[in-house]
């Protein structure tokens, strides 16, 4: 063999690893809107659900730009709309917040929790009611989303047990999930 063709070879297999792409360039590429680029990272096996330090995933990028194309994209390679990033915030509440239905709307198509909590126990449909989205609010509402976080049943029961120990409470009607005292 010459030293010409082992020198081919060598540079050849260094080169991937040279160019190897990461999860920053799949998030840059799905921020700025370049689908072919976006494309071709997937293409070269990059995990969809992979996450930059923050967490932030490619779908969020996409769906935080109104990247409509890309998010499509990115559902095709089986994004997962479930996944939050370290302050908690998913790609429907990025979507929710910025007011793109067709966003929203996709992503509550792929299963996206119209429920999710962020860290703050602030809900999808809480974001977006402080942005005044009407339309997208109208959208999550048809969902089934809620502005509050509902507490379990049991949770609610142990607070209710707590407050009627500390003689806190009040009527049934100011503690919706107490009940009235027994009748002796």
């Amino acid at each position: 063999m010459k030293y010409k063709d082992c020198f081919l070879i060598l540079l050849f297999a260094l080169s991937p690893a040279i160019h190897a792409e990461d999860a920053k360039d799949l998030f840059a590429a799905a921020m700025m809107g370049k689908l072919e680029r976006t494309e071709a990272l997937l293409a070269q096996g990059i995990d969809v659900n992979s996450k930059t330090a923050s967490g932030r995933t490619a779908l969020m990028a996409a769906s935080f730009s109104g990247n409509v194309l890309i998010v499509k994209t990115l559902l095709a390679y089986g994004a997962d709309v479930s996944l939050a990033d370290n302050s908690g915030t998913t790609a429907l509440m990025d979507a929710s917040v910025f007011g793109d239905e067709d966003i929203v709307n996709l992503l509550i198509a792929a299963g996206a929790d119209v429920n999710a909590l962020d860290k703050q126990n602030v809900t999808v449909l809480g974001r977006a009611k402080k942005t005044g989205h009407e339309k997208v609010i109208k959208i999550l509402e048809k969902a089934g989303a809620k502005e509050e976080a509902e507490v379990p049943i049991e949770e609610a029961t142990a607070k209710d047990g707590a407050a009627a120990k500390d003689g806190a409470g009040g009527k049934p009607a100011d503690n919706p999930g107490a009940k009235p005292p027994a009748k002796k």
